[in-house]
């Protein structure tokens, strides 16, 4: 990184902490620049300078004040059973994840021109599509947002408390110039190793993840669903980080990768992982596809041999994640919410003939 670089984010950084918000119950004073209130790595994590730190979520030591990012011990606006800022979970997340400072979840898409016809109700709905692990039907389920319904903390750690193992990921919202310093793609992303509704733990992101509460969407039942690849099917199931990716956009052979980023620096996006070459290849022999092979942002995926390159964020040009037309894949906000019905990759044939080609169907 350059010195004018550095020297604009510690300007930043000082700039910053002339500002205090009484939202957050921060008072005139309370500011350092070594790990106190006011410390704005201690919310904007910055690998740079300050290695250990993890936001604020997780990473608490007795010597930081992170808790008063999400809380107010007294006077809180909310309805103080958690003392947080809003008076239900996803507003009080939507604090700071509503696209202004932090990373943007839902709306983010319509804000961008989109339009979301797939996601994730929250506070709107505690029904489970695939949730009957017996008929492969809807079932009902008690959340932990209003009325029961579901809201972010069901899938979420805000403390970074049992949560999966860190993945490469796709989703990550900054500019591409961001690449030449940050040390890792890698993050849990916050998702509990036990989200509300399932029964057992998962602890890497992958079919079982998504089947701790789609269980009537797991092929190891009687229900008759496409085959997934998960710990019903085999002993050792792949998951979103560990994978059989073709080795180049116009290559039929594999080899295992991630569905996410692939390699550091300088960190490329790719549609490899959405395909299946047919006749399968030895490192899918065994394998079905993962549940996030056919159900993530929405994109152009191309055919297994003419895979079309993933494009986001250009060095240098200014724009943001999600221009219409340009990105692929599109908004990068998956689960949340997708440009397509029931957040697929892909719509009608289109997504069939990215494992099955024409000419082996029978």
């Amino acid at each position: 990184m350059g010195r004018l670089k550095i020297f604009a984010l510690l300007s930043v950084t000082i700039a910053f902490a002339s500002v205090t918000s009484s939202a957050f119950g921060w008072a005139e004073g309370d500011v350092t620049f070594d790990g106190d209130v006011m410390d704005c790595p201690a919310c904007h994590q910055s690998e740079l300078f300050f290695p250990d730190r993890a936001g604020p979520h997780g990473g608490y030591t007795a010597t930081t004040s992170k808790c008063a990012a999400c809380h107010s011990v007294h006077d809180a606006p909310g309805d103080g059973v958690l003392l947080l800022p809003a008076s239900t979970i996803k507003a009080s997340c939507e604090f700071c994840h509503d696209g202004t400072a932090g990373m943007g979840v839902y709306g983010a898409i319509e804000a961008r021109g989109g339009t979301v016809l797939g996601g994730h109700s929250i506070d709107a709905t505690n029904v489970v599509p695939g949730g009957d692990a017996g008929t492969g039907g809807s079932s009902v389920g008690s959340f932990g947002g209003e009325s029961g319904y579901l809201s972010c903390d069901d899938c979420h750690s805000a403390h970074d408390a049992r949560t999966v193992d860190a993945f490469s990921g796709e989703r990550v919202r900054f500019h591409a110039s961001d690449r030449s310093w940050l040390t890792s793609w890698a993050s849990s992303k916050l998702l509990k190793r036990l989200p509300t509704g399932a029964e057992d733990e998962t602890d890497v992101y992958g079919s079982d993840w998504c089947a701790g509460c789609h269980a009537g969407r797991s092929s190891g039942g009687a229900v008759h669903n496409h085959p997934v690849d998960s710990r019903a099917s085999t002993a050792t199931p792949f998951s979103y980080d560990h994978v059989a990716i073709v080795t180049a956009d116009d290559s039929l052979e594999t080899t295992y990768g991630t569905l996410g980023l692939l390699g550091f620096p300088p960190g490329i996006w790719h549609n490899r992982g959405f395909v299946m070459p047919d006749p399968r290849t030895d490192e899918q022999a065994g394998h079905a596809p993962i549940c996030q092979q056919c159900h993530e942002d929405s994109r152009v995926v191309g055919e297994p041999g003419a895979v079309v390159p993933a494009e986001v964020y250009r060095y240098g040009d200014g724009r943001t994640s999600g221009d219409a037309g340009t990105d692929n894949p599109l908004f990068q906000n998956f689960p949340h919410e997708t440009e397509n019905r029931f957040m697929l990759v892909e719509t009608d044939d289109n997504l069939c003939l990215n494992c099955h080609s024409v000419s082996s169907l029978p």
